[in-house]
C-alpha cells in the first residue's frame, strides 16, 4: 500500500484529547497528542488503569492541596487520585501549585466539565501505568518516617539505578547500617507505600535489619525484603558522594549527612532507548517525597540537598519545562536545593541550530538509523526576534511523498495501510515549555514493526518563516542509543 499524508487540526479525530482538552487547557502536551493519534502503538498499547500526570494548577486558582482535597470532597477518586504528598504537605509546601495525579481515561472526558479552567498545563508519564488505589488515604499505623537524627541538612538522591545496599551509602565500615533514613522504590509492584500511590517504602530500621548480621548480599537482601528490587547503582553513588563516603570516616572527618533515597520508576524499554520526555510525574513525586520526609525527620528548618539523576535529551533548555518550573517552586520555598544532571550524552550528535531569514525557508536533514526498535523523536523549538514566530513545516520522507505545509494548529500523519508512520504536532506554545515547539515522531525502523516501520535514511524537515523578522530553530533529536556513529541531526544544505 502506498503511504499518504493526512492533515487535520487538533480538534479533529484525536479523542479523548480533543475537543475537551483544547476547550479547557491552554497548553497541550504534544506528546499526548502523538500518543493518542497513534493509539499508543509505540508505547506498548493503549494504557489501562491509572496513568501518572504532572500538573501546573492555574495561577490564582486552587493550590495543589486544595485540589487534592476537592477530589475527595467531590468523590472523584474513581478517575483521579492524588497522594498524601499533596493532600497533607508540610507547612512549607502548602501553597505550591505543581502536583501529580493518577488518572483513568475518564479524566480526559472531565476536562471540559468538572476540571474546566483548573489547569495551566499537564504532562503524561507516557507508557507508565500507576497502581494507585484511591481508597487508601492515610499512612498505616507504625509506618511513619523515622524521627531520629534530626539535623540541619539531609541529602536526597533520585535515580533509576540507586540502592541502599551500596557500600558508599553505609554509616559503618562493615556496611551493616545505611545512611538512608527512608527509601522509596517506585518500581516495586507490591505497592505497599499506600499513600504514595505506587512502589514500596523502607525505613532505616528495616534496611539496617536487612544489612546486619552476616552483611547480606544484594540478592539476599532482596529476598528478605519481600522480593523488592534495588538494582546496583550506575551513577547514583557517585552523584550522591558530596554527602560524604567511607573515606571521610577513615580519615576522621565529620560523619556524612543522612540520606533519603528514591529509585525512580523505569519507563518502558522503547522510551528509555529513545530518551523520550522527562518523567515529570515520577521526578516531582520523588523530590516531594524527599522534602516532605526531611521536614518530618528534621523539622521545618531542615534543608534537603537533592540530586536528580534523570534528564532529557530534549526540551527547551531555558528552565520553562513543567518539571523545571515545579522544582523552581520547591526551591523557592527554601525547603530544598535541587541539582539536575548534565553531560550524560553527546549533545553534538543530537542537536542542531538553524537561522531562517524573514520570508524565507530552510531545511534540516535528519539521518534516521536503521533497525531501531524505538520511536525516533524530534523537537524543533523557535526563538523569534519579533515575539510569536510564524512558521510552517513540511516533512519529506526518504524516497517518499512530501507533506503539505502544516501551519500552526495542524497535526499531520504519514500513514501506510492505516498505520501512522510519522506524526507531526504543530500546536505552538505547549505544556513542555514557554516557547513554540513542533514535535515530529517516527515509528520504529526495525523490520519487526511490519507496516508501522518508518524508513531509515535522511528525512527532511523544511521550515518556512512567514514573518518579517528572522527566527532561530533549535532542533533536538532523540532515538535509540547505539554504537552507530551516524549523527542524529545534520546541518542544512
Amino acid at each position: 500500500m502506498s503511504p499518504n499524508w493526512e492533515i487535520g487540526t487538533a480538534s479533529e479525530g484525536f479523542e479523548p484529547i480533543a475537543p475537551h482538552a483544547l476547550a479547557s487547557v491552554a497548553r497541550i502536551d504534544p506528546y499526548i497528542v502523538w500518543a493518542n493519534a497513534t493509539q499508543y502503538r509505540d508505547l506498548g498499547g493503549m494504557p489501562h488503569g491509572r496513568i501518572p500526570i504532572a500538573i501546573e494548577m492555574k495561577q490564582g486558582g486552587d493550590t495543589a492541596q486544595q485540589f487534592a482535597r476537592a477530589i475527595e470532597r467531590n468523590g472523584w477518586q474513581d478517575w483521579i487520585w492524588m497522594s498524601a504528598l499533596y493532600r497533607d504537605p508540610p507547612p512549607a509546601l502548602e501553597a505550591t501549585r505543581f502536583c501529580t495525579a493518577h488518572v483513568t481515561r475518564e479524566f480526559y472526558a472531565r476536562l471540559g466539565t468538572d476540571l474546566a479552567g483548573k489547569f495551566e498545563r499537564f504532562t503524561e508519564a507516557l507508557a507508565i501505568t500507576s497502581h494507585a488505589d484511591g481508597r487508601l488515604d492515610r499512612v498505616p499505623a507504625g509506618h511513619a518516617a523515622t524521627r531520629a537524627g534530626a539535623g540541619n541538612s539531609i541529602v536526597g538522591v533520585c535515580d533509576e539505578d540507586v540502592t541502599f545496599t551500596h557500600r558508599r551509602f553505609s554509616e559503618d565500615a562493615a556496611g551493616t547500617r545505611t545512611r538512608f533514613l527512608c527509601f522509596w522504590n517506585q518500581n516495586d509492584a507490591a505497592d505497599t507505600a499506600a499513600t504514595l500511590g505506587y512502589g514500596s517504602e523502607l525505613l532505616k530500621h528495616q534496611m539496617d535489619a536487612l544489612l546486619s548480621g552476616a552483611r547480606l548480599s544484594v540478592e539476599a537482601a532482596q529476598a528478605e525484603g519481600g522480593g523488592r528490587v534495588f538494582a546496583f547503582a550506575n551513577d547514583g553513588p557517585a552523584v550522591a558522594s558530596h554527602g560524604g563516603d567511607d573515606a571521610d570516616r577513615r580519615d576522621g572527618h565529620e560523619a556524612p549527612l543522612p540520606m533519603i533515597g528514591v529509585q525512580l520508576k523505569k519507563r518502558c524499554r522503547a522510551m528509555r532507548d529513545a530518551f523520550g520526555p522527562c518523567l515529570d510525574a515520577e521526578v516531582l513525586d520523588g523530590v516531594r517525597y524527599i522534602v516532605q520526609r526531611a521536614q518530618e525527620i528534621g523539622g521545618a528548618a531542615c534543608h534537603a540537598l537533592v540530586s536528580v539523576s534523570a534528564g532529557n535529551a530534549a526540551w527547551q533548555q531555558d528552565g520553562s519545562s513543567l518539571i523545571e518550573s515545579a522544582l523552581d517552586e520547591l526551591m523557592d520555598t527554601g525547603a530544598c536545593s535541587v541539582v539536575l544532571p548534565s553531560g550524560n550524552i553527546d549533545m553534538a550528535r543530537c542537536r542542531g541550530t538553524l537561522t531562517i531569514e524573514q520570508r524565507a525557508a530552510a531545511e534540516l536533514r535528519w539521518p534516521v538509523r536503521a533497525n531501531a526498535s524505538s520511536p525516533s523523536l524530534a523537537e524543533i523549538w523557535f526563538a523569534s526576534n519579533d515575539g510569536t514566530p510564524s512558521i510552517d513545516v513540511q516533512i519529506v520522507p526518504p524516497g517518499g511523498v512530501a507533506s503539505a505545509w502544516l501551519t500552526l494548529g495542524d497535526i499531520g500523519t504519514y500513514t501506510r495501510g492505516g498505520e501512522a508512520i510519522c506524526t507531526v504536532v504543530h500546536l505552538g506554545r505547549g505544556a513542555r515549555g514557554n516557547g513554540h515547539m513542533i514535535l515530529i515522531a517516527l515509528a520504529p525502523t526495525s523490520a519487526r514493526s511490519g507496516l508501522r516501520r518508518a524508513a531509515a535514511g535522511e528525512w527532511l524537515i523544511r521550515l518556512r518563516n512567514n514573518a518579517r523578522s528572522g527566527v532561530t530553530a533549535y532542533a533536538w533529536m532523540q532515538c535509540d542509543e547505539s554504537s552507530d556513529e551516524t549523527p542524529l541531526v545534520a546541518p542544512s544544505r
